[in-house]
């Protein structure tokens, strides 16, 4: 391993008009000192690291090497992909003095240093494994497929060029699609297209430049050209420094060319909201951890979109799907709603759309975080409410999560005693000592078990005032259930009470109607109405039954029987007379009288 130290000769600095020149060394694995360079300027210092090929470039400020981060980005992507840029003088998150560092890691520093010393000591230091890794390059690397020279105006000749051009453009599009596809790349690609067709291709696939070797190769000619180039940051970060947000959030994301990200805590209140155009899968990923941990990533769209899938299986949380397309005025209430209550104005479209999913997805899981919060507002437990919420939003229940929490916090308490004991038998040889701070351990940590237990009783508590509540609505649901039968079985009662009543009714009915006619037929003088007494001797009523020469005939042929009075068809007064007559000329023969007097009323019937 080779490692090249460097440091700014005194007097110069990478903002004067002048260009600045620069004390080079560079060692082995083993310190030993290979070559070394004084007062060389920035473009030899390139080539160098070219020639040389160093593993690490150590430095004890890295912006000694440009003006601004702006330019600092652009020398780096001037230098190999697999060199190593370390910055000695940045350890564990504070800076330092260069001596500092050297006599913390046993390194002598006698007197004063000099540009070449220091290179020395950066070196060196870089080495041992001492300082901080300067990150410039991402770990994605940008294939560009795109036509060698532009296309001017021309005859047929130039159309079949033009088409020529763009059937090439789309042919080696499709095979490097096929190569990133077989040897397993992450990446996601867009493509430039006009009426006539493809005029560019972009692959952005989420591997370093090197891991490419082999696979895709750059291709420079007349009509093609493709193009291969890890994609830099567009500021330099040390690698220790990054601090991610553990704050737990909802996104919405809006993907396309045009990127809209919108981020809200879990009361709903405005975290980040922005558009970003021509941005990376790894960029949006690195916006929502720089300002939380999601724990939901919403659309607004069904089916979701590939993109958002690939961003929630990466950061390895849930996806919030609604159960069709949100409409465009749904949208608009939602943002209307939030810029009032934030006093925010949101115009653009996409950070409409992205923010409208954050929101719909807040508004849905919304009730359970209020349960959450009123859960552990009651029992009094001592659990961040973050992690029951993260939990909760798993598709865990409440209590499941609050169980999960409590057993995670007396396992952490017993680990922390067991340890507190193993480093108090190392400090104390005193078995006195030991057992006395044992004893005070035990006292604390019983007296945190014993706040444990109340609230844990507390717990108990409310869930036996849960279940009593639980059984005192099946009950009622049961008393509701018998009373709901015996009333299904009143109302079955009075249901066969109103069939008969109504046909009762109808017999009334056809009553009335017979009345009716009888009445007039009264008074027309088809009727009358006689006293019992008043009856001939042939005709004669005895218990309601129609005696009729001396025979008994259906008492229809009565149209009504009231009391001692009876009302008949003067007709049948008359035909029974002649009956009777017949009776009397023909006593001597044998008559079948029943089979007349049958006859007689059939035809009555009849004109009836």
């Amino acid at each position: 391993m080779r490692i090249m130290g460097i440091d700014i000769e005194p007097g110069k600095s990478p903002n004067s008009t002048q260009p600045p020149s620069y004390a080079v060394i560079i060692i082995n694995d083993k310190g030993e000192i290979e070559e070394k360079y004084e007062n060389i300027h920035i473009g030899k210092l390139i080539r160098l690291i070219w020639e040389k090929k160093p593993d690490i470039l150590a430095t004890d400020n890295v912006y000694e090497l440009a003006s601004n981060e702006r330019q600092l980005v652009k020398l780096l992507s001037l230098l190999p992909d697999n060199i190593q840029i370390i910055q000695t003088t940045y350890v564990n998150g504070q800076f330092k003095d260069i001596r500092e560092v050297a006599k913390e890691n046993g390194i002598e520093v006698q007197g004063k240093t000099n540009p070449i010393k220091t290179a020395y000591l950066s070196a060196l230091l870089a080495s041992k494994g001492i300082g901080t890794s300067i990150k410039a390059i991402e770990n994605r690397t940008k294939i560009i497929v795109s036509r060698g020279r532009a296309l001017g105006p021309g005859g047929m000749s130039s159309n079949r060029y033009k088409r020529h051009i763009r059937g090439l453009v789309l042919r080696v599009m499709k095979e490097i699609k096929e190569k990133l596809d077989k040897n397993g790349f992450d990446y996601d690609y867009t493509i430039k297209r006009t009426k006539a067709g493809i005029e560019k291709a972009v692959f952005v696939v989420y591997a370093p430049r090197q891991s490419l070797n082999g696979i895709i190769k750059k291709m420079k000619g007349h009509d093609l050209v493709v193009d291969i180039k890890p994609i830099f940051k567009s500021k330099i970060e040390f690698v220790d420094k990054e601090r991610y947000s553990k704050k737990p959030v909802i996104v919405g994301i809006d993907p396309g060319i045009e990127v809209g990200i919108s981020i809200i805590d879990l009361y709903g209140n405005p975290v980040y909201l922005d558009r970003k155009r021509n941005i990376d899968r790894e960029e949006i990923i690195n916006i929502i951890r720089l300002n939380g941990k999601p724990v939901l990533i919403a659309t607004d769209v069904n089916p979701v979109p590939d993109t958002v899938r690939k961003i929630a299986a990466q950061l390895k949380c849930k996806i919030y799907e609604p159960d069709r397309p949100l409409y465009i005025d749904e949208k608009m209430e939602l943002v209307s709603k939030f810029s009032e209550l934030h006093g925010i104005k949101i115009d653009d479209p996409h950070i409409r759309d992205s923010l409208s999913a954050a929101l719909k997805a807040y508004y849905d899981f919304s009730h359970k975080l209020r349960q959450i919060e009123g859960f552990l507002g009651r029992l009094d437990l001592e659990i961040e409410e973050d992690k029951i919420v993260e939990c909760v939003i798993e598709g865990n229940t409440i209590n499941e999560c609050i169980e999960k929490e409590i057993e995670k916090e007396i396992t952490t308490s017993s680990s922390q005693i067991d340890n507190s004991k193993t480093t108090e038998n190392k400090q104390f040889a005193t078995p006195s000592q030991t057992v006395n701070n044992e004893v005070l351990e035990y006292k604390k940590e019983n007296e945190r078990l014993k706040r444990y237990i109340k609230q844990l009783l507390s717990y108990k508590d409310y869930l036996e005032r849960k279940i009593n509540e639980i059984k005192m609505t099946i009950n009622v649901e049961v008393e509701k259930d018998r009373r709901v039968y015996e009333l299904h079985n009143i109302i079955s009662t009075h249901l066969k009470t109103i069939n008969t009543l109504k046909a009762e009714v109808e017999n009334k009915d056809k009553e009335l109607i017979k009345l009716k006619e009888l009445i007039r037929d009264l008074i027309i003088g088809n009727k009358i109405a006689l006293h019992l007494s008043q009856l001939p001797p042939y005709l004669r009523i005895e218990n309601n039954k129609v005696i009729l020469l001396e025979e008994n005939v259906s008492s229809e042929i009565i149209d009504l029987i009231i009391g001692d009075y009876v009302i008949l068809s003067k007709d049948l007064l008359r035909d029974a007379g002649i009956l009777n007559k017949e009776k009397q000329l023909n006593i001597d023969s044998k008559i079948d009288l029943k089979r007349i007097i049958d006859e007689y009323r059939k035809q009555r019937f009849r004109k009836a």
